[in-house]
C-alpha cells in the first residue's frame, strides 16, 4: 500500500526518517501540504505531490502537522476522502504492557510509554518524552520533546505540552489547553487556556492556538 506524509516541513522530513526507520522498503509516494508554492518541489527526496486532492482511497496518509488543530483539520479531510491513517511507532520507543496507540500516532525515538497507557488517535509523542503508568492523551494533543508526564496524567483532546515541560502524578491537562516550554503543572490546567510557569499558571485563553 502506499503511503505519503502530510506535512513537507521539519516535522515531515522528520517523520519520513522515522518511517524508514520503522520499514525501510516503505513505498512512500512523497509528500503533501497546503501550501500550493509547495506543488512539485522537492523535500529530502521525494516530491510534494500536491494537497488533499491528491488523495484516493487505499492510500495510507502519516499526518506529520504539529498545530493540533490544524492535525485534526487534515485528518479530518483525509478520512472523508477515503485514505488511511498510519500509526507510526519508532523502534527505539519503549512501549510497555497494555499500552494502546490510536490510529494515525506518531510516537518517535526514544519515547518511554511505561504500562498501561491509552494514546488517542492522531497524537504525536514527541522525541524522549515520557509517560508514566495509567497516563492518557486525548485525541489530537501533542507531547512535546522530552516532556515528563507523572503516572496517571490525563492529557486532553487536542492539550498541546510544550517542550521539556513536567506534569505531577494525577493531573489532567483539559482539552485544547497549552502548557508552556518547561512548565511544570502542579494543579490542574482548565479546558481552553495557555499556562505557562513553575508552578503553571493560567495566563490566557488558548482558542485558535497550537504548535507549529
Amino acid at each position: 500500500m502506499r503511503t505519503v506524509i502530510y506535512g513537507a516541513g521539519g516535522m515531515g522530513r522528520e517523520a519520513l526518517a522515522w518511517l524508514r526507520d520503522v520499514d525501510g522498503r516503505a513505498d512512500v509516494a512523497g509528500f503533501l501540504d497546503d501550501d500550493p508554492e509547495l506543488s512539485g518541489s522537492r523535500v529530502a527526496d521525494l516530491a510534494v505531490l500536491g494537497d488533499s486532492e491528491w488523495l484516493e482511497p487505499g492510500v495510507d496518509v502519516v499526518v506529520a502537522v504539529g498545530a493540533p488543530r490544524a492535525r485534526r483539520a487534515v485528518v479530518e479531510r483525509v478520512l472523508r476522502l477515503g485514505a488511511s491513517l498510519r500509526t507510526v511507532v519508532h523502534p527505539s520507543a519503549y512501549v510497555g504492557a497494555r499500552t494502546t496507540i490510536g490510529a494515525g500516532s506518531i510516537v518517535c525515538p526514544n519515547v518511554t510509554l511505561t504500562v498501561d497507557i491509552t494514546i488517542g488517535d492522531a497524537v504525536i509523542v514527541n522525541y524522549g518524552a515520557r509517560i508514566g503508568h495509567d497516563g492518557q492523551v486525548g485525541d489530537y494533543a501533542f507531547v512535546g520533546p522530552g516532556v515528563h508526564l507523572a503516572g496517571a496524567v490525563c492529557v486532553g483532546e487536542g492539550a498541546e505540552v510544550g517542550i521539556g515541560a513536567s506534569v505531577i502524578q494525577g493531573i489532567q491537562v483539559g482539552r485544547w489547553s497549552r502548557v508552556g516550554a518547561g512548565a511544570v503543572v502542579v494543579r490542574d490546567v482548565p479546558d481552553d487556556v495557555t499556562a505557562v510557569g513553575v508552578p503553571a499558571r493560567p495566563i490566557s485563553s488558548a482558542a485558535g492556538e497550537g504548535a507549529s
